[in-house]
Parts: structure tokens; C-alpha cells; sequence
């Protein structure tokens, strides 16, 4: 058997690390490891994610992490059944919710539901989902619905969800009616026995007596179901709406999952956002800079309100319109809105324009590529 790893290098942390960078570190590596979103090969993320999850019993906990400090792991591989680390041995449930939230158990998921009754049934529940909706800045500040399609499992209408041809179960011929199976594993202390819900009936104990060939035995048909959704105004990217009920199905009348609507917010080429605050750039004349002007700024969602410029106004100087910004979610008011100035130079002059910024030139004692008009439009002038 491999010597394990020691568990400071495991989470990425010294060993002088306090209790939230070792939390912190644990909640990076368990999503990067996560069934769901890994790039890795199933097998490998499991063996991590059960590596990072040893790590962090042992040091999120004062008392062993004082001993794995003195002894190292001979100190304690004792708190561990035959000195591997299990799904029974792992004590920190509400930090695991805290990190993945309402999306369900991950240990269920890689080390096994399996135990009690209460837990078979559990893992009758349905799955929940998750679906990410893209809107635009216009949408996510007014507000919008959305028809959205969701694949789905449902009753097979043939054998009303029994997944019998004639309707009829019998005891699951792999688990004997227990819903449970036992898995052996050999490590270099000996052999280490499991107790995970059955594959085949997966841990209800009743199985077809003759497959139903609509759903060949499954008990349930995938179909698209159409779904409205309303964003509310303010919505931001990383918005999350709950659907109730939405997700997958449960089996043997347990609930079903949950839907978990993810918002993104594209961006738009006028404005920059941070949270209900808004930025825009708005071009002025440098005559308007320099005399000051009244001017008119329009809203995201619709209509102008007017600013004043004032005299000596600088470029990249930012005004605050308070208030005309972006609607905050569920709550009744409004961020703020930067207007950021930028000077406009005309590209073109003609010669009129030009003989009154030579005199400005002159007054100011600026030297400027003439100081006197140039021949061309001295003609002009004529």
C-alpha cells in the first residue's frame, strides 16, 4: 500500500494555516473534484476527493490535527476503521452544505448512500438541476420571462412506473429484497466491507418480474418539458432562482428534485456594471469642458435626464447621478449612476475656427504649430 501523502500538501496549505485557509482550501479543491464539473477521469476524482476529504477531517479538527502534528498519520490512523478514511468517519456535514449548498450530498454520490432505511429512501430523491439562461443588460435591468426546455423523467405510462411488463415486482434478484450490497475492498490492513444501496434496484429492494420494453425495466420515460421563468429586475450574473419540484423525478413516490435557474448577464458594449451601480463614457466638446454645459444622459431602460457640466471640467472626471442605476433585486430601490467625461478634439476646422484658437493660443502664450494663420487659409480668409 502506498504511503499516504501528508495532509498539509494534500489541501495546498503550511502548516502555520488557520482554520479558514484550511477550510478555504478544502472548499477549492472538493468543487475542483466535484463528479459534476471534473475534467478528470471519475476514478481519479473520486480517490481525490476522498484524499482532500481525510485531509480536512483530521485538520479542520484541533485535537486530531494536534496529534497528525506530533505523530504524524500513526497518530491518527485510529480514528479511521482499519485506517482508511470512510464516508462514516466524515464529521463535518455542515461545512459540506455549506460549500454545495442545496445541490445534495457528494458523498452520497461517491462513497454510497447505503445504511438505513431512511437513507435508502433519501436516495430515492430525486436529482436536482441545474440550468444557466443568458439575458441582456436591457433584460437583467427591466425584468423578463423566459420559456425555457428541460429534459425530464417521468412515469412510464406503460407500466405506471413499475418498470414490470405486467405490473407486478418481485425481490431484487442481486440484493435479495434487502436493498444493499455489500463492496469489498483489500488495503494493506486487511479487507474493509461497505454497505452501498443495490445498482440494480438502487436500494428500494424490488425489481421487475418482466421488464417493460418501453422503459426496459427503468420505470420511467425522458421527455422535454417546457417551463416559464421570471427573472426579476437587477438580476446579475450569478443570480440563482429556485424551482421547486422542477428537477428529476423521485422514484417510489419520494420528492422530486429541485430546478436551479443560473443567470448570466452578458455584456454590453455602452455600459460597465458593478453590482447596482452603472458606467457609461460620454463625449463633450472641449468648448463645453472649458465654459460648462447642460447636457442630456440617457438611461439604460429608457429616457434622458440632464447633468450640468461645469465650467473648467477636466477629462476622465466622473459625476454621480444618484439613483439611476440598476434596480436592486427584490427591494425597492435604485444604484447609482457614473458618468465618466471625455473630451472630444474636432478632427477638422475651418478656417474661422481656426483664427480664433490662434488668438486663444496667442493669449494664452501657447505655442502651436503657427502662431500665425497659415498661407492656405490666409487666401481663404480673403
Amino acid at each position: 500500500m502506498p504511503s499516504k501523502r501528508d495532509y498539509y500538501e494534500v489541501l495546498g496549505v503550511p502548516k502555520t494555516a488557520t482554520a479558514d485557509e484550511i477550510k478555504k482550501a478544502y472548499r477549492k479543491l472538493a468543487r475542483q473534484y466535484h463528479p459534476d464539473v471534473t475534467k478528470e477521469d471519475p476514478k481519479v476524482a473520486e480517490e481525490k476527493f476522498k484524499e482532500v476529504s481525510e485531509a480536512y477531517e483530521i485538520l479542520a479538527d484541533e485535537k486530531k490535527r494536534q496529534l497528525y502534528d506530533q505523530y504524524g498519520h500513526a497518530g491518527v490512523d485510529s480514528q479511521f476503521q482499519n485506517g482508511n478514511f470512510t464516508w462514516n468517519d466524515f464529521s463535518h456535514y455542515g461545512d459540506i452544505r455549506d460549500i454545495f449548498g442545496d445541490f445534495g450530498s457528494i458523498f452520497d454520490a461517491i462513497f454510497g448512500g447505503g445504511g438505513s432505511s431512511a437513507k435508502r429512501q433519501q436516495s430515492q430523491a430525486g436529482r436536482d438541476m441545474r440550468m444557466d439562461v443568458e439575458i441582456t443588460l436591457e433584460e437583467a435591468f427591466s425584468g423578463v420571462k423566459r420559456k425555457i426546455s428541460i429534459p425530464k423523467f417521468e412515469n412510464c405510462s406503460s407500466c405506471n412506473g413499475t418498470g414490470s411488463k405486467d405490473g407486478k415486482q418481485v425481490n431484487c434478484p442481486d440484493c435479495k429484497g434487502t436493498g444493499q450490497a455489500r463492496v469489498v475492498q483489500n488495503s494493506g490492513f486487511g479487507q474493509f466491507v461497505s454497505v452501498v444501496p443495490c445498482r440494480k434496484c438502487r436500494g428500494t429492494g424490488r425489481a421487475p418480474g418482466s421488464e417493460c420494453p418501453e422503459c426496459d425495466g427503468n420505470g420511467r420515460t425522458q421527455h422535454t418539458a417546457q417551463l416559464e421563468i421570471e427573472i426579476a429586475p437587477g438580476a446579475d450574473t450569478g443570480t440563482r432562482l429556485r424551482v421547486p419540484g422542477a428537477g428529476e423525478m423521485g422514484r417510489a413516490g419520494a420528492r422530486n428534485g429541485d430546478l436551479y435557474i443560473v443567470i448570466h448577464v452578458r455584456d454590453d458594449p455602452t455600459w460597465d456594471r458593478n453590482g447596482a451601480d452603472l458606467y457609461r463614457d460620454v463625449e463633450i466638446s472641449f468648448v463645453q469642458a472649458a465654459l460648462g454645459a447642460d447636457i442630456e444622459i440617457p438611461l439604460l431602460g429608457g429616457g434622458k435626464v440632464n447633468m450640468d457640466i461645469p465650467p473648467g471640467t477636466q477629462p476622465g472626471h466622473t459625476f454621480r447621478l444618484k439613483g439611476s442605476g440598476m434596480p436592486v433585486m427584490n427591494y425597492n430601490g435604485r444604484g447609482d449612476l457614473y458618468i465618466r467625461v471625455k473630451i472630444s478634439v474636432p478632427q477638422k476646422l475651418s478656417p474661422e475656427q481656426k483664427e480664433l484658437l490662434y488668438k486663444f493660443a496667442e493669449l494664452e502664450g501657447e505655442k502651436t504649430s503657427f502662431l500665425k494663420f497659415p498661407k492656405k487659409d490666409r487666401k481663404r480668409k480673403r
